[in-house]
Protein backbone atom coordinates (compact mmCIF):
# COMPACT_ATOMS: atom_id res chain seq x y z
CA UNK A 1 0.00 0.00 0.00
CA UNK A 2 1.45 3.16 -0.84
CA UNK A 3 1.31 6.60 1.33
CA UNK A 4 0.34 10.34 -0.20
CA UNK A 5 3.43 12.89 -1.72
CA UNK A 6 5.21 14.42 0.79
CA UNK A 7 7.75 17.70 0.48
CA UNK A 8 9.92 18.34 3.46
CA UNK A 9 12.24 21.45 3.41
CA UNK A 10 15.94 20.61 4.47
CA UNK A 11 17.36 23.77 3.70
CA UNK A 12 15.16 27.06 3.09
CA UNK A 13 15.58 27.48 -0.78
CA UNK A 14 17.79 24.62 -1.19
CA UNK A 15 17.34 21.18 -0.11
CA UNK A 16 14.36 19.36 0.02
CA UNK A 17 13.05 15.66 0.47
CA UNK A 18 10.34 14.53 -1.96
CA UNK A 19 7.94 11.27 -1.85
CA UNK A 20 5.70 11.35 -4.74
CA UNK A 21 5.22 9.40 -8.02
CA UNK A 22 6.82 11.27 -10.07
CA UNK A 23 10.27 13.62 -9.54
CA UNK A 24 9.99 17.01 -9.76
CA UNK A 25 10.24 18.51 -13.13
CA UNK A 26 10.75 21.95 -13.06
CA UNK A 27 13.27 24.44 -14.43
CA UNK A 28 16.30 25.24 -11.77
CA UNK A 29 15.68 22.16 -9.86
CA UNK A 30 18.19 19.33 -9.61
CA UNK A 31 16.41 15.94 -8.41
CA UNK A 32 18.41 12.39 -7.51
CA UNK A 33 17.10 8.82 -6.12
CA UNK A 34 18.51 6.31 -4.88
CA UNK A 35 16.08 3.86 -4.49
CA UNK A 36 17.85 1.33 -7.21
CA UNK A 37 21.40 1.75 -5.97
CA UNK A 38 21.44 2.31 -2.04
CA UNK A 39 19.14 -0.49 -1.32
CA UNK A 40 18.72 -2.92 1.43
CA UNK A 41 19.32 -6.88 1.47
CA UNK A 42 16.59 -8.49 3.39
CA UNK A 43 17.08 -11.56 5.31
CA UNK A 44 13.13 -12.01 5.06
CA UNK A 45 10.50 -9.77 5.01
CA UNK A 46 13.20 -7.09 6.77
CA UNK A 47 13.42 -3.73 4.73
CA UNK A 48 16.25 -1.78 7.00
CA UNK A 49 17.44 0.73 8.11
CA UNK A 50 20.58 1.16 5.66
CA UNK A 51 24.02 0.37 7.06
CA UNK A 52 26.81 2.24 7.48
CA UNK A 53 28.37 1.79 4.15
CA UNK A 54 25.05 3.46 3.14
CA UNK A 55 24.59 6.53 5.19
CA UNK A 56 28.76 7.08 4.08
CA UNK A 57 28.05 6.90 0.85
CA UNK A 58 24.85 8.70 0.64
CA UNK A 59 25.92 11.68 2.52
CA UNK A 60 29.08 11.90 0.50
CA UNK A 61 27.27 11.81 -2.41
CA UNK A 62 25.00 14.81 -1.18
CA UNK A 63 27.46 16.64 0.30
CA UNK A 64 29.18 17.07 -3.12
CA UNK A 65 26.26 18.30 -4.80
CA UNK A 66 25.53 20.44 -2.63
CA UNK A 67 28.82 22.17 -3.12
CA UNK A 68 28.70 21.57 -6.88
CA UNK A 69 29.21 24.95 -8.51
CA UNK A 70 26.73 24.02 -11.57
CA UNK A 71 24.26 23.20 -8.70
CA UNK A 72 24.61 26.52 -7.00
CA UNK A 73 21.55 28.45 -8.38
CA UNK A 74 19.67 25.21 -8.42
CA UNK A 75 17.29 24.10 -5.89
CA UNK A 76 18.32 19.62 -5.02
CA UNK A 77 15.62 17.17 -4.59
CA UNK A 78 16.74 14.11 -3.19
CA UNK A 79 13.31 11.65 -4.37
CA UNK A 80 12.13 8.56 -3.45
CA UNK A 81 9.02 6.75 -4.34
CA UNK A 82 5.75 6.31 -2.32
CA UNK A 83 6.54 2.77 -1.77
CA UNK A 84 6.64 2.29 1.92
CA UNK A 85 10.50 0.70 2.81
CA UNK A 86 11.91 2.84 0.10
CA UNK A 87 10.09 6.27 1.11
CA UNK A 88 11.19 5.27 4.75
CA UNK A 89 15.11 4.12 4.05
CA UNK A 90 15.11 7.25 1.92
CA UNK A 91 13.78 9.69 4.79
CA UNK A 92 16.00 8.10 7.09
CA UNK A 93 19.46 8.53 4.80
CA UNK A 94 18.18 12.36 4.91
CA UNK A 95 18.05 12.08 8.62
CA UNK A 96 21.27 11.22 9.12
CA UNK A 97 22.81 13.49 6.42
CA UNK A 98 21.33 16.77 8.81
CA UNK A 99 22.62 14.96 11.45
CA UNK A 100 26.03 14.55 10.44
CA UNK A 101 26.76 17.68 7.98
CA UNK A 102 23.79 19.86 8.93
CA UNK A 103 24.86 19.00 12.72
CA UNK A 104 20.96 19.13 13.45
CA UNK A 105 19.29 16.72 16.37
CA UNK A 106 17.12 13.75 16.13
CA UNK A 107 14.01 15.78 17.94
CA UNK A 108 14.63 18.89 15.38
CA UNK A 109 14.19 15.84 12.64
CA UNK A 110 11.81 14.03 14.03
CA UNK A 111 9.80 17.34 14.58
CA UNK A 112 10.38 18.43 11.19
CA UNK A 113 9.37 14.86 9.62
CA UNK A 114 6.49 14.15 11.35
CA UNK A 115 4.76 17.34 10.56
CA UNK A 116 4.43 16.44 7.11
CA UNK A 117 4.34 12.72 6.62
CA UNK A 118 3.96 9.22 8.62
CA UNK A 119 6.56 6.53 7.67
CA UNK A 120 6.36 2.28 8.43
CA UNK A 121 8.16 0.78 11.13
CA UNK A 122 11.07 -1.21 10.98
CA UNK A 123 10.65 -5.21 11.64
CA UNK A 124 13.13 -7.63 12.51
CA UNK A 125 14.82 -10.61 10.26
CA UNK A 126 12.88 -13.15 11.59
CA UNK A 127 11.47 -15.69 9.04
CA UNK A 128 8.15 -15.41 10.99
CA UNK A 129 7.80 -11.99 11.78
CA UNK A 130 7.96 -10.29 15.26
CA UNK A 131 5.27 -8.08 16.44
CA UNK A 132 8.02 -5.69 17.38
CA UNK A 133 8.21 -2.53 15.35
CA UNK A 134 10.86 -0.25 14.87
CA UNK A 135 10.31 3.64 14.23
CA UNK A 136 13.06 5.13 11.58
CA UNK A 137 13.37 8.06 14.43
CA UNK A 138 14.77 5.41 16.81
CA UNK A 139 17.62 4.63 14.70
CA UNK A 140 18.33 7.75 14.32
CA UNK A 141 18.62 8.72 18.04
CA UNK A 142 21.00 5.89 17.90
CA UNK A 143 23.09 6.66 15.29
CA UNK A 144 23.45 10.00 16.83
CA UNK A 145 24.91 8.69 20.00
CA UNK A 146 27.25 6.91 18.10
CA UNK A 147 28.04 9.91 16.25
CA UNK A 148 28.86 11.64 19.69
CA UNK A 149 30.70 8.58 21.31
CA UNK A 150 32.75 9.06 17.86
CA UNK A 151 31.84 5.33 16.84
CA UNK A 152 31.17 6.72 13.36
CA UNK A 153 32.80 9.68 11.63
CA UNK A 154 31.72 10.46 8.02
CA UNK A 155 35.47 11.72 7.50
CA UNK A 156 37.20 8.88 8.64
CA UNK A 157 35.28 6.09 8.26
CA UNK A 158 36.79 3.51 6.16
CA UNK A 159 34.21 2.14 3.91
CA UNK A 160 36.12 -0.14 2.07
CA UNK A 161 37.25 -1.90 5.16
CA UNK A 162 33.65 -1.99 6.54
CA UNK A 163 32.33 -3.40 3.26
CA UNK A 164 34.87 -6.06 3.28
CA UNK A 165 34.61 -7.49 6.42
CA UNK A 166 31.35 -7.87 6.13
CA UNK A 167 31.68 -10.33 3.18
CA UNK A 168 31.56 -14.08 5.20
CA UNK A 169 34.33 -15.09 3.04
CA UNK A 170 36.42 -12.33 4.44
CA UNK A 171 35.19 -12.79 8.14
CA UNK A 172 31.96 -11.69 8.43
CA UNK A 173 32.73 -9.42 11.03
CA UNK A 174 31.30 -5.76 11.89
CA UNK A 175 32.52 -3.54 15.22
CA UNK A 176 29.13 -2.71 17.35
CA UNK A 177 32.25 -0.27 19.75
CA UNK A 178 35.11 0.56 17.24
CA UNK A 179 38.16 -0.84 18.61
CA UNK A 180 35.80 -2.30 21.84
CA UNK A 181 33.40 -4.77 20.69
CA UNK A 182 33.32 -7.02 17.07
CA UNK A 183 30.12 -8.93 16.48
CA UNK A 184 30.74 -12.37 14.14
CA UNK A 185 29.78 -15.25 12.86
CA UNK A 186 30.57 -18.75 14.15
CA UNK A 187 33.87 -19.66 12.15
CA UNK A 188 33.52 -23.23 10.35
CA UNK A 189 35.40 -26.06 11.83
CA UNK A 190 36.55 -26.99 8.34
CA UNK A 191 37.08 -25.49 4.89
CA UNK A 192 34.56 -27.41 3.27
CA UNK A 193 31.85 -24.93 4.22
CA UNK A 194 28.32 -25.03 5.62
CA UNK A 195 24.66 -24.23 4.61
CA UNK A 196 26.05 -23.51 1.06
CA UNK A 197 28.20 -20.57 2.44
CA UNK A 198 32.33 -20.75 3.65
CA UNK A 199 32.81 -18.97 7.11
CA UNK A 200 36.44 -18.63 8.19
CA UNK A 201 38.23 -21.41 10.50
CA UNK A 202 39.45 -20.17 13.77
CA UNK A 203 42.92 -20.50 11.97
CA UNK A 204 42.02 -17.98 9.55
CA UNK A 205 40.46 -15.59 12.01
CA UNK A 206 43.46 -15.67 14.16
CA UNK A 207 45.58 -12.88 12.17
CA UNK A 208 42.49 -11.39 11.45
CA UNK A 209 42.02 -10.76 15.16
CA UNK A 210 45.57 -10.35 16.02
CA UNK A 211 45.54 -7.07 13.71
CA UNK A 212 42.52 -5.73 15.33
CA UNK A 213 43.99 -6.01 18.31
CA UNK A 214 40.96 -9.06 19.45
CA UNK A 215 42.15 -10.24 23.28
CA UNK A 216 39.54 -12.20 23.94
CA UNK A 217 36.73 -14.67 22.24
CA UNK A 218 33.23 -15.37 23.72
CA UNK A 219 31.24 -18.15 21.65
CA UNK A 220 27.46 -18.46 22.59
CA UNK A 221 26.39 -21.46 20.41
CA UNK A 222 27.34 -24.75 20.98
CA UNK A 223 30.52 -25.45 20.81
CA UNK A 224 31.34 -26.88 16.91
CA UNK A 225 35.31 -26.20 16.82
CA UNK A 226 37.63 -26.41 19.74
CA UNK A 227 38.43 -23.35 21.83
CA UNK A 228 42.23 -23.86 22.09
CA UNK A 229 42.47 -23.20 18.31
CA UNK A 230 42.63 -19.98 19.89
CA UNK A 231 43.60 -19.94 22.94
CA UNK A 232 46.68 -21.50 21.58
CA UNK A 233 47.08 -18.03 19.74
CA UNK A 234 47.16 -16.15 23.08
CA UNK A 235 43.51 -15.31 23.13
CA UNK A 236 41.06 -15.59 25.97
CA UNK A 237 38.32 -17.89 25.22
CA UNK A 238 34.89 -17.85 26.82
CA UNK A 239 31.74 -20.28 26.45
CA UNK A 240 28.21 -18.60 27.25
CA UNK A 241 25.48 -20.84 25.47
CA UNK A 242 22.38 -20.44 25.15
CA UNK A 243 19.20 -21.46 22.90
CA UNK A 244 19.23 -19.84 19.06
CA UNK A 245 16.39 -17.38 19.21
CA UNK A 246 15.79 -17.29 23.45
CA UNK A 247 17.02 -14.90 25.56
CA UNK A 248 19.88 -15.19 28.29
CA UNK A 249 19.77 -15.94 31.36
CA UNK A 250 20.62 -12.78 34.19
CA UNK A 251 23.73 -14.69 35.13
CA UNK A 252 24.78 -14.73 31.26
CA UNK A 253 24.15 -11.23 31.23
CA UNK A 254 26.23 -10.53 34.27
CA UNK A 255 29.12 -13.19 33.12
CA UNK A 256 28.91 -11.64 29.82
CA UNK A 257 29.46 -7.85 30.48
CA UNK A 258 31.73 -9.12 33.33
CA UNK A 259 33.96 -10.26 30.38
CA UNK A 260 33.72 -7.21 28.38
CA UNK A 261 34.46 -4.88 31.05
CA UNK A 262 38.00 -6.55 31.38
CA UNK A 263 40.81 -4.45 28.75
CA UNK A 264 41.11 -5.39 25.18
CA UNK A 265 38.25 -5.69 22.72
CA UNK A 266 36.08 -8.63 22.63
CA UNK A 267 34.39 -10.77 19.60
CA UNK A 268 31.96 -12.15 20.03
CA UNK A 269 30.21 -14.68 17.85
CA UNK A 270 26.87 -17.12 18.15
CA UNK A 271 25.95 -19.43 15.07
CA UNK A 272 25.17 -16.69 12.58
CA UNK A 273 26.20 -13.45 14.73
CA UNK A 274 23.33 -11.84 14.62
CA UNK A 275 20.37 -12.24 17.65
CA UNK A 276 22.27 -13.51 20.67
CA UNK A 277 25.24 -11.85 19.78
CA UNK A 278 23.66 -8.43 19.52
CA UNK A 279 21.36 -8.79 22.55
CA UNK A 280 24.13 -9.30 24.64
CA UNK A 281 26.50 -6.53 23.27
CA UNK A 282 23.09 -4.55 24.01
CA UNK A 283 23.00 -4.57 27.50
CA UNK A 284 26.85 -3.79 28.02
CA UNK A 285 25.98 -0.83 25.60
CA UNK A 286 22.65 0.78 27.92
CA UNK A 287 24.67 -0.25 31.07
CA UNK A 288 27.61 1.68 30.44
CA UNK A 289 26.76 4.36 27.37
CA UNK A 290 23.29 5.12 28.15
CA UNK A 291 21.47 3.71 24.93
CA UNK A 292 17.70 2.86 25.20
CA UNK A 293 17.15 -0.35 23.90
CA UNK A 294 15.29 0.98 20.77
CA UNK A 295 18.44 3.39 20.33
CA UNK A 296 20.72 0.14 20.65
CA UNK A 297 18.50 -1.92 18.25
CA UNK A 298 18.94 0.59 15.41
CA UNK A 299 22.54 1.28 16.04
CA UNK A 300 23.23 -2.39 15.86
CA UNK A 301 21.29 -2.96 12.57
CA UNK A 302 23.21 0.47 11.34
CA UNK A 303 26.32 -1.70 11.97
CA UNK A 304 25.23 -5.23 11.32
CA UNK A 305 22.30 -5.67 9.38
CA UNK A 306 19.68 -8.39 11.03
CA UNK A 307 21.06 -7.65 14.51
CA UNK A 308 18.65 -8.30 17.83
CA UNK A 309 15.70 -10.81 16.65
CA UNK A 310 11.96 -11.73 17.80
CA UNK A 311 11.42 -11.91 21.38
CA UNK A 312 15.05 -10.36 22.42
CA UNK A 313 13.96 -7.07 21.45
CA UNK A 314 11.30 -6.82 24.18
CA UNK A 315 14.09 -8.73 26.37
CA UNK A 316 16.43 -5.67 25.65
CA UNK A 317 13.40 -3.47 26.62
CA UNK A 318 12.62 -4.96 29.42
CA UNK A 319 15.89 -5.09 30.79
CA UNK A 320 17.31 -1.70 29.91
CA UNK A 321 16.19 0.07 33.29
CA UNK A 322 18.37 -2.63 35.11
CA UNK A 323 21.43 -2.08 32.80
CA UNK A 324 20.84 1.63 33.70
CA UNK A 325 21.24 1.00 37.33
CA UNK A 326 24.11 -1.47 36.95
CA UNK A 327 25.89 1.46 35.20
CA UNK A 328 24.76 4.28 37.43
CA UNK A 329 26.48 1.61 40.50
CA UNK A 330 29.75 1.30 38.41
CA UNK A 331 30.25 5.04 38.08
CA UNK A 332 29.83 5.39 41.21
CA UNK A 333 32.42 2.79 42.48
CA UNK A 334 30.28 -0.38 42.88
CA UNK A 335 31.20 -2.66 40.46
CA UNK A 336 29.43 -6.00 41.62
CA UNK A 337 25.95 -5.78 39.43
CA UNK A 338 23.20 -6.67 41.56
CA UNK A 339 21.09 -10.05 40.73
CA UNK A 340 18.08 -9.43 38.43
CA UNK A 341 15.96 -12.00 39.72
CA UNK A 342 12.33 -11.20 37.37
CA UNK A 343 11.71 -9.67 33.92
CA UNK A 344 8.09 -9.27 32.90
CA UNK A 345 9.11 -10.04 29.11
CA UNK A 346 6.65 -12.53 28.29
CA UNK A 347 3.86 -10.08 29.72
CA UNK A 348 4.79 -8.01 26.45
CA UNK A 349 4.95 -10.77 23.87
CA UNK A 350 2.95 -12.70 21.16
CA UNK A 351 2.27 -16.74 22.00
CA UNK A 352 5.16 -17.48 19.25
CA UNK A 353 7.43 -15.40 20.95
CA UNK A 354 7.09 -15.89 24.48
CA UNK A 355 7.71 -19.46 23.23
CA UNK A 356 10.51 -18.31 21.55
CA UNK A 357 12.44 -16.43 24.86
CA UNK A 358 12.01 -19.96 26.69
CA UNK A 359 12.72 -22.56 23.97
CA UNK A 360 14.21 -20.56 21.17
CA UNK A 361 13.88 -20.42 17.23
CA UNK A 362 14.31 -23.88 15.66
CA UNK A 363 16.89 -23.52 12.79
CA UNK A 364 16.57 -19.82 12.71
CA UNK A 365 20.51 -19.25 12.21
CA UNK A 366 21.06 -21.85 9.72
CA UNK A 367 18.26 -19.85 7.69
CA UNK A 368 19.88 -16.73 8.44
CA UNK A 369 23.21 -17.64 7.89
CA UNK A 370 21.82 -18.68 4.06
CA UNK A 371 20.35 -15.25 3.67
CA UNK A 372 23.64 -13.52 4.99
CA UNK A 373 25.64 -15.27 2.43
CA UNK A 374 23.68 -14.80 -0.23
CA UNK A 375 23.52 -10.72 0.95
CA UNK A 376 27.13 -10.42 1.80
CA UNK A 377 28.62 -11.73 -1.26
CA UNK A 378 26.70 -8.93 -3.67
CA UNK A 379 28.36 -6.40 -0.99
CA UNK A 380 32.19 -6.38 -2.95
CA UNK A 381 29.78 -6.53 -6.34
CA UNK A 382 28.53 -3.24 -5.68
CA UNK A 383 30.79 -0.17 -6.55
CA UNK A 384 31.03 2.66 -4.24
CA UNK A 385 29.46 5.55 -5.06
CA UNK A 386 32.29 7.96 -2.90
CA UNK A 387 35.04 6.70 -0.86
CA UNK A 388 35.83 7.32 1.89
CA UNK A 389 37.37 10.48 1.70
CA UNK A 390 34.79 12.10 -0.97
CA UNK A 391 37.68 12.37 -3.42
CA UNK A 392 35.47 10.87 -6.14
CA UNK A 393 31.56 10.82 -6.43
CA UNK A 394 29.77 8.54 -9.09
CA UNK A 395 26.53 10.02 -10.30
CA UNK A 396 23.57 8.18 -8.86
CA UNK A 397 21.36 5.67 -10.90
CA UNK A 398 18.71 8.51 -11.29
CA UNK A 399 20.24 12.05 -11.24
CA UNK A 400 18.99 14.63 -13.78
CA UNK A 401 19.03 18.86 -13.72
CA UNK A 402 16.11 20.82 -15.01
Amino acid sequence: MQGEPAKVEIIQNKLYWISDRNPPVKKGCHYFSVDSRLSYSPFASDFGPLDLSHITKFCTELASLMQNPKLQSHKIFHYTSLNPSKKVNSAFLMGSYMILVLSKTSTEIIDIFSQVTTFTNYCDASQEKSDFELPFFECLKGLEKAIKLNWYNLGTFDLRSYETGSIIENGGYNWIIPGKIIAFMCPANDFKGRDGIKPLTPEQYVPIFQHLLVSTIVRLNKATYESDRFTRHGFKFHDMYFIDGSVPSDKIVREFIKVVEEDGAIAVHCKAGLGRTATLIGCYVMKHYGFTALEFIGWSRICRPGSVLGPQQQFLIDIQEVCWKWGEDFRNGITEMEECKELPQHEHLSEADKFKAKYGDYKQAEKLCVAEGENRRDIVKVHSSANVKGKTVKKTAFSKNK
